[in-house]
Formats: structure tokens, C-alpha cells, sequence
């Protein structure tokens, strides 16, 4: 890890306790950055902080317990920021959660609280940051997403989750349309199939499709190859990108 020094940026990844939002501290810690993140697993945040005791030691991570679907949590969230540093220059919306569990068969609660972490807890906390944001000099927001969001792949079982992460494309697409004047990009990332917990055999089910589908053979999506893309939309490079999906998926949308 770089030594944090004035050039750092202030990032603040929600759910970045395990799966991709742990590979996203990995990498913005890496790049020298100052992380912020929560979750709600105490013994996940105990094992983020163990992983990475130098950088809570130097106060690079700061590690949370919270709920971001908490309108409390995420006010405290921005009072810490605001107190700590006064500005955010990446939010990263990366806290999700997917339901196996059919379309009819899955229940209501089930869809409400897709619905609430995936969709309205990523507006909530933009909102809520916006200050912090406009006070920074290159802010950028980036949306995670999901290939499940384009098209009702049988490989994706979860409608709810689906539908969730294709509101939070549009989300993203309003929220640049929304921020663009005050210099603030949005992007999303689309992940396919990643080796995560979440989606679980990710190795055989990427195998399989790659059997019968369109796509880079036995390749499977890992949380670096999607802290890869989000680094590029967050950096210099990208300074023209705003409204955009990128898709990380091997090819897995390609039909």
C-alpha cells in the first residue's frame, strides 16, 4: 500500500466487507486512497480490519457497522466524513443483495428489501453526499450494477434482483444527467458472473454457459477485474465518462 499523503482521495464504499466491495477497498487502498466503508456482519468488518490493521492503524480505512438502507446510519455516515475530511471525492453504491428464488415464488418481502437495498439505498446515500462531493475537485459516483440488469438470463433466478439493478442503470443515467452540472460524473459497473460468494460455483456455471453461449471461454469475473474497471471510470482517464455501463462480464451479455 502507498502512503497516504495529501494527494489521497476520499472514498467511501458501501458493503465493502466481503466480495467485491472487499476487493474495491483492496484496490482504491492500494492506489494510496483514504476508505471509507460499513457493513452490517460484525465479524466481517472484524476480519477487514484484521486484514488491513496498518491502514486503520494509519487511519487509510475506516471500517463501520451500519445499514445503508439506515436513514440514521447514513446521516452519521456524512456527519463522520464531513468532520473527518469535508469532502468525498469517490462514492462507490456497491452494498447488494440477491434473493435465489424464482419470480412468482418469490415473496414480497423478499422484492422490498431488493428492492430498498439494491435501488433506493443507492439514491439515498448520493443524496445524502452530494455536499460532500461538490467539494471535491474530480468527484465521481459509481453505481454497481449487474448483466442481470439487460436481459432475463434463466442463469439469473432472482427477478427482483434483476429489476433492481436495471432501475439502478437508469438511476445512473438520471443521477449523471442530474450531477453533470456541478462537475459530478456517474458511472455504473455491470459485473456477469463473478467468483463470489454471492453467486456461488461461479467457475461451473461460467463453464457451462461458455458451452452454448457467446463468450470468453472458461473466463470468470473476479472482484479485481472489477475494482479494474471501476479504477479506470474514477481516474483522470475516464474525465469525459459520465452516464456510461460498463459491462465486466466475459461477454455474458452478448446473447
Amino acid at each position: 500500500m502507498e502512503e497516504l499523503g495529501e494527494s489521497a482521495r476520499i472514498v467511501c464504499v458501501s458493503g465493502g466487507t466481503s466480495g467485491i466491495g472487499a476487493g474495491l477497498v483492496e484496490a482504491f487502498l492500494d492506489a494510496g486512497d483514504r476508505v471509507y466503508t460499513f457493513g452490517r456482519d460484525p465479524a466481517r468488518l472484524a476480519a477487514l480490519r484484521s486484514r488491513w490493521a496498518d491502514a486503520v492503524d494509519e487511519d487509510a480505512l475506516v471500517a463501520l457497522e451500519g445499514d445503508v438502507t439506515d436513514d440514521g446510519f447514513r446521516r452519521r455516515l456524512v456527519e463522520r466524513l464531513a468532520a473527518d475530511v469535508g469532502r468525498l471525492d469517490i462514492l462507490v453504491n456497491n452494498a447488494g443483495v440477491i434473493r435465489d428464488s424464482g419470480t412468482l415464488e418469490e415473496s414480497l418481502e423478499h422484492w422490498r428489501e431488493t428492492i430498498e437495498i439494491n435501488l433506493i439505498a443507492p439514491f439515498a446515500l448520493t443524496q445524502s453526499c452530494v455536499g460532500l462531493l461538490g467539494r471535491a475537485a474530480a468527484p465521481v459516483v459509481i453505481n454497481l450494477s449487474s448483466a442481470c440488469a439487460q436481459h432475463p438470463f434463466v442463469t439469473c433466478t432472482s427477478t427482483s434482483y434483476s429489476v433492481s439493478k436495471a432501475g439502478l442503470d437508469m438511476l445512473t443515467r438520471r443521477l449523471a444527467l442530474a450531477l453533470g452540472p456541478r462537475g459530478i460524473r456517474v458511472n455504473g459497473v455491470a459485473p456477469g458472473v463473478v467468483d463470489t460468494a454471492m453467486w456461488g460455483g461461479a467457475t461451473d456455471l461460467m463453464q457451462e454457459i461458455s458451452a452454448r453461449r457467446h463468450v470468453l471461454r472458461q473466463e470468470v469475473v473476479t472482484p479485481a477485474d472489477v475494482a479494474d474497471a471501476v479504477m479506470f471510470l474514477v481516474s483522470s482517464r475516464a474525465r469525459l465518462v459520465t452516464g456510461a455501463i460498463l459491462n465486466v462480464d466475459a461477454g455474458y451479455t452478448l446473447g
